[in-house]
Protein backbone atom coordinates (compact mmCIF):
# COMPACT_ATOMS: atom_id res chain seq x y z
CA UNK A 1 0.00 0.00 0.00
CA UNK A 2 1.27 3.45 -0.85
CA UNK A 3 1.55 5.78 2.15
CA UNK A 4 1.88 9.54 2.48
CA UNK A 5 5.61 10.38 2.52
CA UNK A 6 6.93 11.98 5.70
CA UNK A 7 9.64 14.66 5.72
CA UNK A 8 13.18 13.71 6.85
CA UNK A 9 15.90 15.71 8.48
CA UNK A 10 18.04 15.47 5.33
CA UNK A 11 15.38 17.10 3.18
CA UNK A 12 16.36 20.70 2.29
CA UNK A 13 13.97 23.42 3.36
CA UNK A 14 13.55 24.56 -0.25
CA UNK A 15 12.41 21.13 -1.47
CA UNK A 16 8.99 20.80 -3.11
CA UNK A 17 6.21 19.93 -0.70
CA UNK A 18 5.40 16.25 -0.42
CA UNK A 19 2.58 15.06 -2.71
CA UNK A 20 0.12 12.77 -0.94
CA UNK A 21 -2.73 10.62 -2.21
CA UNK A 22 -5.18 13.51 -1.91
CA UNK A 23 -2.99 15.67 -4.15
CA UNK A 24 -2.56 13.32 -7.10
CA UNK A 25 -3.52 14.75 -10.50
CA UNK A 26 -6.97 13.83 -11.79
CA UNK A 27 -5.54 12.01 -14.81
CA UNK A 28 -3.35 9.80 -12.59
CA UNK A 29 -6.24 9.02 -10.24
CA UNK A 30 -8.34 7.92 -13.20
CA UNK A 31 -5.58 5.58 -14.38
CA UNK A 32 -5.40 4.04 -10.90
CA UNK A 33 -9.18 3.73 -10.55
CA UNK A 34 -9.42 2.01 -13.94
CA UNK A 35 -7.65 -0.97 -12.40
CA UNK A 36 -10.19 -1.31 -9.60
CA UNK A 37 -13.57 -3.00 -9.53
CA UNK A 38 -16.50 -0.58 -9.56
CA UNK A 39 -17.41 -1.30 -5.94
CA UNK A 40 -13.86 -0.27 -4.94
CA UNK A 41 -14.21 2.86 -7.08
CA UNK A 42 -17.44 3.63 -5.23
CA UNK A 43 -15.58 3.35 -1.91
CA UNK A 44 -12.85 5.67 -3.20
CA UNK A 45 -15.51 8.16 -4.26
CA UNK A 46 -16.40 8.89 -0.63
CA UNK A 47 -12.84 9.94 0.30
CA UNK A 48 -12.59 13.55 -0.92
CA UNK A 49 -13.68 15.92 -3.68
CA UNK A 50 -10.81 15.12 -6.05
CA UNK A 51 -11.33 11.37 -5.68
CA UNK A 52 -15.06 11.80 -6.21
CA UNK A 53 -14.41 13.68 -9.46
CA UNK A 54 -12.05 10.93 -10.68
CA UNK A 55 -14.52 8.20 -9.69
CA UNK A 56 -17.36 9.95 -11.53
CA UNK A 57 -15.20 10.05 -14.66
CA UNK A 58 -14.80 6.27 -14.38
CA UNK A 59 -18.55 5.70 -14.04
CA UNK A 60 -19.28 7.98 -17.00
CA UNK A 61 -16.95 5.89 -19.18
CA UNK A 62 -18.65 2.60 -18.27
CA UNK A 63 -21.73 0.85 -19.57
CA UNK A 64 -24.89 1.52 -17.55
CA UNK A 65 -25.22 -0.39 -14.29
CA UNK A 66 -28.11 -2.68 -13.40
CA UNK A 67 -30.42 -1.47 -10.67
CA UNK A 68 -32.17 -4.28 -8.77
CA UNK A 69 -35.19 -3.12 -6.78
CA UNK A 70 -35.46 -5.09 -3.58
CA UNK A 71 -38.59 -6.94 -2.49
CA UNK A 72 -37.62 -6.90 1.18
CA UNK A 73 -39.85 -4.93 3.54
CA UNK A 74 -41.52 -2.30 1.39
CA UNK A 75 -41.10 -3.35 -2.23
CA UNK A 76 -39.21 -0.21 -3.22
CA UNK A 77 -37.43 0.57 0.02
CA UNK A 78 -33.92 -0.02 -1.34
CA UNK A 79 -32.06 -1.16 -4.39
CA UNK A 80 -28.63 -2.41 -5.43
CA UNK A 81 -26.44 -1.33 -8.35
CA UNK A 82 -24.25 -3.98 -9.97
CA UNK A 83 -22.20 -4.47 -13.14
CA UNK A 84 -23.34 -7.83 -14.62
CA UNK A 85 -21.43 -7.26 -17.90
CA UNK A 86 -18.05 -7.23 -16.07
CA UNK A 87 -15.87 -10.05 -14.82
CA UNK A 88 -16.39 -8.88 -11.24
CA UNK A 89 -20.23 -8.91 -11.18
CA UNK A 90 -20.07 -7.03 -7.91
CA UNK A 91 -22.56 -4.90 -6.01
CA UNK A 92 -21.47 -1.30 -6.53
CA UNK A 93 -23.98 0.44 -4.28
CA UNK A 94 -26.89 -0.49 -2.02
CA UNK A 95 -29.11 2.51 -1.44
CA UNK A 96 -32.17 3.25 0.70
CA UNK A 97 -34.70 5.41 -1.10
CA UNK A 98 -36.29 8.52 0.42
CA UNK A 99 -38.93 7.47 3.01
CA UNK A 100 -41.81 9.15 1.18
CA UNK A 101 -41.76 6.57 -1.63
CA UNK A 102 -42.30 3.54 0.63
CA UNK A 103 -45.70 2.14 -0.30
CA UNK A 104 -46.97 4.58 -2.92
CA UNK A 105 -44.53 4.03 -5.79
CA UNK A 106 -45.91 2.50 -8.97
CA UNK A 107 -42.85 2.49 -11.21
CA UNK A 108 -39.23 3.64 -11.27
CA UNK A 109 -37.47 5.14 -14.29
CA UNK A 110 -33.87 6.11 -15.00
CA UNK A 111 -32.97 9.43 -16.64
CA UNK A 112 -29.45 10.84 -16.97
CA UNK A 113 -28.17 9.75 -13.56
CA UNK A 114 -31.48 10.33 -11.76
CA UNK A 115 -34.13 7.89 -10.62
CA UNK A 116 -37.72 8.94 -11.15
CA UNK A 117 -40.35 7.49 -8.81
CA UNK A 118 -43.99 7.72 -9.82
CA UNK A 119 -45.94 8.28 -6.59
CA UNK A 120 -49.71 7.78 -6.40
CA UNK A 121 -51.79 9.89 -4.02
CA UNK A 122 -55.44 9.06 -3.36
CA UNK A 123 -57.63 11.84 -1.93
CA UNK A 124 -60.52 10.02 -0.29
CA UNK A 125 -62.71 13.11 0.19
CA UNK A 126 -62.89 13.77 -3.56
CA UNK A 127 -62.38 10.15 -4.60
CA UNK A 128 -59.56 11.24 -6.92
CA UNK A 129 -56.09 9.86 -7.62
CA UNK A 130 -53.10 12.05 -8.46
CA UNK A 131 -49.57 11.27 -9.61
CA UNK A 132 -46.48 12.98 -8.25
CA UNK A 133 -43.06 12.46 -9.85
CA UNK A 134 -40.06 12.44 -7.48
CA UNK A 135 -36.53 12.74 -8.93
CA UNK A 136 -33.73 11.32 -6.77
CA UNK A 137 -29.98 11.12 -7.47
CA UNK A 138 -28.57 8.14 -5.49
CA UNK A 139 -25.00 9.48 -5.80
CA UNK A 140 -25.50 13.09 -4.69
CA UNK A 141 -28.80 12.36 -2.84
CA UNK A 142 -30.29 15.49 -4.41
CA UNK A 143 -34.04 15.37 -5.07
CA UNK A 144 -36.92 17.42 -6.45
CA UNK A 145 -40.61 16.90 -7.22
CA UNK A 146 -42.94 17.90 -10.03
CA UNK A 147 -46.42 19.32 -9.35
CA UNK A 148 -49.22 16.79 -8.79
CA UNK A 149 -51.12 15.60 -11.88
CA UNK A 150 -54.78 14.54 -11.68
CA UNK A 151 -55.25 11.05 -13.15
CA UNK A 152 -58.76 9.71 -12.59
CA UNK A 153 -61.82 9.48 -10.37
CA UNK A 154 -62.87 6.19 -8.85
CA UNK A 155 -60.81 3.00 -8.88
CA UNK A 156 -59.57 1.45 -12.13
CA UNK A 157 -58.90 -2.29 -12.40
CA UNK A 158 -55.96 -1.89 -14.76
CA UNK A 159 -53.41 0.82 -15.47
CA UNK A 160 -50.24 1.33 -17.44
CA UNK A 161 -47.75 4.21 -17.15
CA UNK A 162 -45.18 5.46 -19.64
CA UNK A 163 -42.94 8.47 -19.03
CA UNK A 164 -40.66 10.09 -21.61
CA UNK A 165 -38.03 12.83 -21.41
CA UNK A 166 -36.01 14.97 -23.76
CA UNK A 167 -32.21 15.12 -23.58
CA UNK A 168 -31.94 18.28 -21.44
CA UNK A 169 -30.54 17.88 -17.89
CA UNK A 170 -33.26 17.06 -15.33
CA UNK A 171 -34.39 20.18 -13.52
CA UNK A 172 -33.13 22.61 -16.17
CA UNK A 173 -35.45 25.07 -17.90
CA UNK A 174 -35.17 23.08 -21.14
CA UNK A 175 -36.19 19.80 -19.49
CA UNK A 176 -39.49 18.30 -20.77
CA UNK A 177 -41.39 15.39 -19.22
CA UNK A 178 -44.32 13.64 -20.93
CA UNK A 179 -46.68 11.41 -18.94
CA UNK A 180 -48.96 8.73 -20.41
CA UNK A 181 -51.43 7.01 -18.10
CA UNK A 182 -53.73 4.34 -19.60
CA UNK A 183 -56.41 2.75 -17.44
CA UNK A 184 -59.59 0.68 -17.54
CA UNK A 185 -62.63 0.44 -15.30
CA UNK A 186 -63.43 -2.99 -16.79
CA UNK A 187 -62.90 -5.89 -14.37
CA UNK A 188 -61.08 -8.25 -16.75
CA UNK A 189 -57.86 -10.19 -16.81
CA UNK A 190 -55.16 -7.82 -18.11
CA UNK A 191 -54.50 -9.89 -21.24
CA UNK A 192 -58.19 -9.68 -22.24
CA UNK A 193 -58.30 -5.88 -22.10
CA UNK A 194 -58.58 -4.31 -25.55
CA UNK A 195 -58.39 -0.72 -26.79
CA UNK A 196 -62.17 -0.39 -26.53
CA UNK A 197 -61.92 -0.86 -22.72
CA UNK A 198 -59.28 1.81 -22.17
CA UNK A 199 -59.07 5.48 -21.31
CA UNK A 200 -55.91 7.55 -21.16
CA UNK A 201 -54.35 10.68 -19.71
CA UNK A 202 -51.63 12.32 -21.81
CA UNK A 203 -49.88 15.38 -20.41
CA UNK A 204 -46.51 17.10 -20.49
CA UNK A 205 -44.62 19.67 -18.44
CA UNK A 206 -41.93 22.16 -19.42
CA UNK A 207 -39.83 23.32 -16.51
CA UNK A 208 -39.67 26.89 -17.70
CA UNK A 209 -43.48 26.99 -17.53
CA UNK A 210 -43.74 25.08 -14.25
CA UNK A 211 -47.14 23.37 -14.58
CA UNK A 212 -48.67 20.38 -16.34
CA UNK A 213 -50.32 20.99 -19.71
CA UNK A 214 -53.17 18.53 -20.11
CA UNK A 215 -54.66 19.70 -23.38
CA UNK A 216 -53.36 16.86 -25.59
CA UNK A 217 -56.55 15.07 -26.59
CA UNK A 218 -56.69 12.01 -28.84
CA UNK A 219 -59.16 9.23 -29.55
CA UNK A 220 -56.20 6.87 -29.99
CA UNK A 221 -54.79 4.73 -27.19
CA UNK A 222 -50.99 4.89 -27.17
CA UNK A 223 -48.60 2.11 -26.17
CA UNK A 224 -45.43 4.16 -25.93
CA UNK A 225 -44.31 7.79 -26.17
CA UNK A 226 -41.04 9.60 -26.93
CA UNK A 227 -40.01 13.26 -26.65
CA UNK A 228 -37.67 14.97 -29.13
CA UNK A 229 -36.23 18.40 -28.38
CA UNK A 230 -38.53 20.74 -26.52
CA UNK A 231 -41.53 20.68 -28.84
CA UNK A 232 -42.24 17.22 -30.32
CA UNK A 233 -44.04 14.25 -28.75
CA UNK A 234 -44.32 10.91 -30.58
CA UNK A 235 -47.07 8.43 -29.73
CA UNK A 236 -47.16 4.81 -31.01
CA UNK A 237 -50.45 2.95 -31.52
CA UNK A 238 -51.97 0.20 -33.71
CA UNK A 239 -54.99 0.56 -36.00
CA UNK A 240 -56.36 -2.16 -38.31
CA UNK A 241 -53.23 -4.28 -37.83
CA UNK A 242 -51.05 -1.31 -38.85
CA UNK A 243 -48.69 0.62 -36.60
CA UNK A 244 -49.31 4.36 -36.55
CA UNK A 245 -47.14 7.15 -35.13
CA UNK A 246 -48.78 10.41 -34.10
CA UNK A 247 -46.54 13.46 -33.76
CA UNK A 248 -47.70 16.28 -31.47
CA UNK A 249 -46.31 19.74 -31.06
CA UNK A 250 -45.69 20.76 -27.45
CA UNK A 251 -46.16 24.44 -28.19
CA UNK A 252 -49.13 25.26 -25.98
CA UNK A 253 -49.77 28.54 -27.79
CA UNK A 254 -51.23 26.66 -30.76
CA UNK A 255 -54.75 25.34 -31.20
CA UNK A 256 -54.57 21.61 -31.79
CA UNK A 257 -51.42 19.65 -31.02
CA UNK A 258 -51.34 17.07 -33.83
CA UNK A 259 -48.93 18.07 -36.58
CA UNK A 260 -48.29 14.69 -38.25
CA UNK A 261 -49.99 11.32 -38.51
CA UNK A 262 -47.60 8.72 -39.91
CA UNK A 263 -49.36 5.52 -41.07
CA UNK A 264 -46.84 2.79 -41.72
CA UNK A 265 -47.17 0.74 -44.92
CA UNK A 266 -45.75 -2.39 -43.37
CA UNK A 267 -46.86 -3.49 -39.93
CA UNK A 268 -44.85 -4.56 -36.91
CA UNK A 269 -47.01 -7.60 -36.34
CA UNK A 270 -47.58 -10.26 -33.73
CA UNK A 271 -48.86 -13.44 -35.34
CA UNK A 272 -49.54 -16.92 -34.03
CA UNK A 273 -48.17 -20.24 -35.36
CA UNK A 274 -50.68 -20.37 -38.25
CA UNK A 275 -50.19 -16.76 -39.28
CA UNK A 276 -53.22 -15.14 -37.65
CA UNK A 277 -52.80 -11.62 -36.33
CA UNK A 278 -53.03 -11.55 -32.54
CA UNK A 279 -53.18 -8.41 -30.50
CA UNK A 280 -53.84 -7.33 -26.96
CA UNK A 281 -52.87 -4.07 -25.38
CA UNK A 282 -51.04 -5.85 -22.55
CA UNK A 283 -48.86 -8.07 -24.76
CA UNK A 284 -47.99 -5.31 -27.26
CA UNK A 285 -46.94 -2.77 -24.65
CA UNK A 286 -44.55 -5.22 -22.98
CA UNK A 287 -42.87 -6.33 -26.21
CA UNK A 288 -42.56 -3.07 -28.22
CA UNK A 289 -40.81 0.12 -27.12
CA UNK A 290 -39.72 3.25 -28.97
CA UNK A 291 -36.38 5.00 -28.59
CA UNK A 292 -35.21 8.27 -30.11
CA UNK A 293 -31.65 9.19 -31.08
CA UNK A 294 -31.79 12.73 -29.74
CA UNK A 295 -28.78 13.85 -31.82
CA UNK A 296 -30.30 12.88 -35.17
CA UNK A 297 -34.04 12.52 -34.57
CA UNK A 298 -33.90 8.87 -35.71
CA UNK A 299 -36.86 6.92 -34.30
CA UNK A 300 -36.55 3.19 -33.59
CA UNK A 301 -38.97 0.56 -32.34
CA UNK A 302 -37.44 -2.42 -30.53
CA UNK A 303 -39.38 -5.68 -30.32
CA UNK A 304 -38.58 -8.18 -27.60
CA UNK A 305 -39.21 -11.88 -28.28
CA UNK A 306 -39.44 -13.99 -25.14
CA UNK A 307 -40.51 -17.28 -23.67
CA UNK A 308 -43.04 -16.66 -20.97
CA UNK A 309 -44.60 -18.94 -18.38
CA UNK A 310 -48.11 -18.91 -16.97
CA UNK A 311 -46.82 -16.89 -14.00
CA UNK A 312 -45.20 -14.17 -16.20
CA UNK A 313 -41.60 -15.39 -15.76
CA UNK A 314 -39.50 -14.32 -18.74
CA UNK A 315 -36.62 -15.75 -20.77
CA UNK A 316 -35.31 -13.57 -23.61
CA UNK A 317 -35.01 -15.30 -26.99
CA UNK A 318 -34.16 -12.47 -29.42
CA UNK A 319 -34.78 -8.85 -30.46
CA UNK A 320 -35.78 -7.08 -33.66
CA UNK A 321 -35.11 -3.42 -34.42
CA UNK A 322 -37.15 -1.26 -36.81
CA UNK A 323 -36.31 2.23 -38.07
CA UNK A 324 -38.91 4.78 -39.14
CA UNK A 325 -38.42 5.62 -42.84
CA UNK A 326 -40.02 9.06 -42.98
CA UNK A 327 -39.80 9.37 -46.76
CA UNK A 328 -41.71 6.16 -47.48
CA UNK A 329 -43.72 6.12 -44.25
CA UNK A 330 -42.88 2.60 -43.17
CA UNK A 331 -40.92 0.68 -40.57
CA UNK A 332 -37.79 -0.95 -41.96
CA UNK A 333 -36.04 -3.70 -40.02
CA UNK A 334 -32.37 -2.95 -39.41
CA UNK A 335 -29.59 -5.35 -38.45
CA UNK A 336 -26.86 -2.80 -37.78
CA UNK A 337 -27.23 0.17 -35.43
CA UNK A 338 -23.56 1.12 -35.81
CA UNK A 339 -21.30 1.85 -32.86
CA UNK A 340 -24.24 2.12 -30.48
CA UNK A 341 -25.82 -0.04 -27.80
CA UNK A 342 -29.46 -0.48 -26.91
CA UNK A 343 -30.33 -1.09 -23.25
CA UNK A 344 -33.69 -2.78 -22.75
CA UNK A 345 -35.80 -3.34 -19.66
CA UNK A 346 -39.55 -3.30 -19.11
CA UNK A 347 -39.60 0.40 -18.16
CA UNK A 348 -37.77 1.78 -21.19
CA UNK A 349 -35.21 1.19 -23.92
CA UNK A 350 -32.27 3.60 -24.18
CA UNK A 351 -29.63 4.26 -26.83
CA UNK A 352 -25.97 4.64 -25.79
CA UNK A 353 -22.98 5.50 -27.98
CA UNK A 354 -20.02 3.11 -27.75
CA UNK A 355 -17.55 5.92 -28.42
CA UNK A 356 -15.27 6.66 -25.48
CA UNK A 357 -16.56 3.81 -23.33
CA UNK A 358 -14.23 1.31 -21.70
CA UNK A 359 -15.78 -2.01 -22.68
CA UNK A 360 -14.70 -5.61 -23.22
CA UNK A 361 -13.34 -6.48 -26.64
CA UNK A 362 -16.50 -8.26 -27.78
CA UNK A 363 -18.57 -5.11 -27.17
CA UNK A 364 -16.28 -2.53 -28.79
CA UNK A 365 -18.08 -2.53 -32.14
CA UNK A 366 -21.43 -1.79 -30.55
CA UNK A 367 -24.45 -3.15 -32.48
CA UNK A 368 -25.86 -5.14 -29.58
CA UNK A 369 -28.73 -5.01 -27.10
CA UNK A 370 -28.26 -5.44 -23.34
CA UNK A 371 -31.32 -6.63 -21.43
CA UNK A 372 -32.25 -7.22 -17.81
CA UNK A 373 -35.41 -8.65 -16.25
CA UNK A 374 -36.19 -10.08 -12.84
CA UNK A 375 -38.22 -13.25 -12.28
CA UNK A 376 -39.14 -12.93 -8.62
CA UNK A 377 -38.77 -16.03 -6.48
CA UNK A 378 -42.33 -15.65 -5.23
CA UNK A 379 -43.80 -16.20 -8.71
CA UNK A 380 -40.97 -17.78 -10.69
CA UNK A 381 -41.32 -21.14 -12.43
CA UNK A 382 -38.57 -23.65 -11.78
CA UNK A 383 -37.46 -23.70 -15.43
CA UNK A 384 -36.85 -19.93 -15.45
CA UNK A 385 -33.78 -18.36 -13.86
CA UNK A 386 -34.16 -15.65 -11.24
CA UNK A 387 -32.43 -13.05 -13.45
CA UNK A 388 -32.89 -12.84 -17.22
CA UNK A 389 -29.82 -10.70 -17.94
CA UNK A 390 -27.53 -10.75 -20.95
CA UNK A 391 -26.67 -9.34 -24.38
CA UNK A 392 -28.08 -9.95 -27.86
CA UNK A 393 -25.78 -9.41 -30.88
CA UNK A 394 -27.70 -8.02 -33.86
CA UNK A 395 -25.13 -8.96 -36.51
CA UNK A 396 -25.30 -12.75 -36.03
CA UNK A 397 -28.48 -12.80 -33.90
CA UNK A 398 -26.82 -14.71 -31.08
CA UNK A 399 -27.53 -14.27 -27.39
CA UNK A 400 -25.34 -14.56 -24.31
CA UNK A 401 -26.78 -14.65 -20.80
CA UNK A 402 -24.67 -13.27 -17.98
CA UNK A 403 -24.02 -15.42 -14.93
CA UNK A 404 -25.31 -13.57 -11.89
CA UNK A 405 -23.61 -13.53 -8.50
CA UNK A 406 -25.40 -15.11 -5.56
CA UNK A 407 -24.94 -11.91 -3.54
CA UNK A 408 -27.46 -10.03 -5.67
CA UNK A 409 -30.68 -9.57 -3.69
CA UNK A 410 -34.04 -10.95 -4.81
CA UNK A 411 -35.53 -8.33 -7.10
CA UNK A 412 -38.95 -7.12 -8.04
CA UNK A 413 -37.55 -5.30 -11.09
CA UNK A 414 -34.22 -4.97 -12.81
CA UNK A 415 -33.48 -1.86 -14.86
CA UNK A 416 -30.50 -0.02 -16.35
CA UNK A 417 -29.04 3.06 -14.67
CA UNK A 418 -26.24 5.45 -15.77
CA UNK A 419 -24.69 7.16 -12.71
CA UNK A 420 -24.06 10.91 -12.72
CA UNK A 421 -22.85 13.21 -9.97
Amino acid sequence: MLRRASPTAAQPCCASPTVGWMDLPLELLELIFQRLSLDDVMNCRTTCCSWRKAADAIFSSQLPLMLSLSTGGYAYNFGSLSDPWSNHDSTVLTEKWPPEIEGSCNRVYSVQGWLLFNLFHYESVKGQTFSELLFFNPFSRARFKLPKLFLFSGKPFYHHVRIAFNSAPPGSEEFVVAFLFVFSYQEKEYYLIGPEDLKQRLAFIKFKQGSWIESIESDEIFYDIEVHGDNKLYGLTVKHETSVVFVFTLDNHRDGHVVERLIMLNTIEDRDAVGRFIFSYASFKRSHQMVMDTSTGELLVVRHERSISYDTSVRTEEFSVFKLDRNNLKWCEVFDIGDRFLFWDFTEVSLVSAKGLRVAERFKRGNCIFFCHANTQLYRSNEFKEHDVGVFFLADRTISHFSMGSSLPISLWNMWFSPAS
